[in-house]
């Protein structure tokens, strides 16, 4: 009676939940840490004009310009054509669309590990082929680059990037962007950016994006309002096609069809996009603020510990390496801090190695004060008494 491709196997376990008087670290939704808006900012989704319905495919002209304008900001006098941008509601749906437009049926398309869970059910749902390429730590993050041209065969069709990467936080090196751009380019590829936690630096890092500069491949560039803005509430997306001329003019084509057959961003979020928008720098600064707080704050937690905190560049996770002491990905250290009383999810959510958490940036201070200081008393005590659940 039911697809083959919504046969997912059932978790192997239920879900790690947090209960009265637990400490959630894992906790991603800006609009539930108490980060806020003026209030005077929803007045902007009350506009009269969204009484008319007069649809666009890629999205109405003004919150087309609105993200011309929002990459402005970013690098002045950068000049975008409004008909290589497309609205959509959400990132997930710009993958799905894109997933559309450039695979048939059992196509590849390469994905980086670890990496965020959130592709490989909607590369099922397109019949989509997922497989990784890695990236190395070493102190630092990068690229595997022998290794993901190595994972290129001949039915890939797309390179996945994500830039800064969630839940490694790293940026794209300039060095990484060309070199995967010039592979693209020879294979006949297309490259997908995705870079929704790009105006979330920690500290001063060098920040490459393929929204600039001349382009050899095929390339879009992915965002949204669900983290520029901190509204996942909005669902309004956006892909920026980038490029050969003949190559983003026959994708641009294709993609409006595949988009007029839904037509899913609202009028209000459309109408209100240029608001929206440039209210995001001041919650913004609100969220690196705290990011950074936190990020120092478990960073002095750890010294002197058997926890280490990994590098990371941006974004809202950290990720922190335990003693090896389980055997099932990272899942017995959190089962253990819940005993404790906090939440922290397991890296191998992430695909990370075993014996590593990651822990929301986003949390607030104090909460997050007393959720580090439960887990540096649990692990010194399993590692002095033993665990209480293997």
């Amino acid at each position: 009676m039911f697809s083959r491709r919504t046969a997912w196997p059932p978790a192997d376990e239920p879900p790690l939940v947090a209960g009265a008087g637990v400490l959630d670290l894992t906790i991603s939704n800006p609009t539930a840490v108490g980060l806020r808006h003026s209030p005077d900012l929803w007045a902007s989704l009350g506009d009269p004009g969204s009484a008319a319905y007069d649809p666009d495919p890629l999205g109405i002209l003004p919150a087309r310009a609105a993200v011309a304008d929002y990459y402005r900001a970013r690098v002045p006098g950068l000049d975008l054509d409004l008909a290589d941008i497309c609205l959509l509601a959400g990132t997930s749906e710009a993958y799905a669309h894109l997933l559309a437009l450039l695979c048939d049926p059992g196509d590849v398309v390469l994905v980086p590990q670890p990496g965020y869970p959130l592709l490989p059910m909607i590369a099922d749902l397109a019949h989509v082929e997922l497989r990784p390429y890695p990236l190395l730590y070493d102190g630092t993050w990068s690229i595997d680059l022998p290794a993901l041209e190595a994972a290129v065969c001949p039915r890939t069709r797309a390179i996945v990037l994500v830039a800064p990467n969630n839940p490694t936080g790293n940026y794209l090196a300039a060095e990484e962007l060309a070199a995967i751009d010039a592979l693209a380019a020879a294979r006949g590829l297309a490259v997908l950016v995705d870079e929704v936690f790009f105006d979330y630096p920690i500290g001063h890092v060098p920040k490459v994006s393929p929204i600039t500069g001349a382009r050899a491949a095929l390339t879009f560039v992915l965002s949204g309002l669900s983290k520029v803005a901190a509204l996942p509430q909005l669902k309004l997306a956006w892909a920026v096609a980038r490029g050969p001329g003949p190559l983003v003019r026959e994708a641009l084509r294709r993609l409006e069809l595949v988009a007029d057959t839904y037509l899913s961003a609202a009028t209000p979020v459309q109408r209100a996009a240029g608001s929206l928008l440039a209210a995001a720098p001041a919650l913004q600064a609100a969220i690196r603020a705290r990011v950074r707080a936190n990020l120092d704050r478990l960073r002095r937690a750890c010294v002197g510990t058997s926890l280490g905190v990994l590098d990371v560049e941006a974004g809202w996770t950290a990720l922190v390496r335990l003693p090896h002491l389980f055997d099932d990905g990272g899942r017995g250290w959190a089962r253990e801090l819940l005993h404790a009383g906090v939440l922290t999810q397991p890296g191998e959510l992430y695909e990370m190695p075993p014996a590593h958490l990651a822990l929301s940036l986003i949390t607030p201070e104090l909460e997050f004060a007393d959720g580090l200081e439960r887990v540096t008393e649990r692990v010194a005590h399993v590692l002095a008494s033993g665990p209480c659940s293997r």
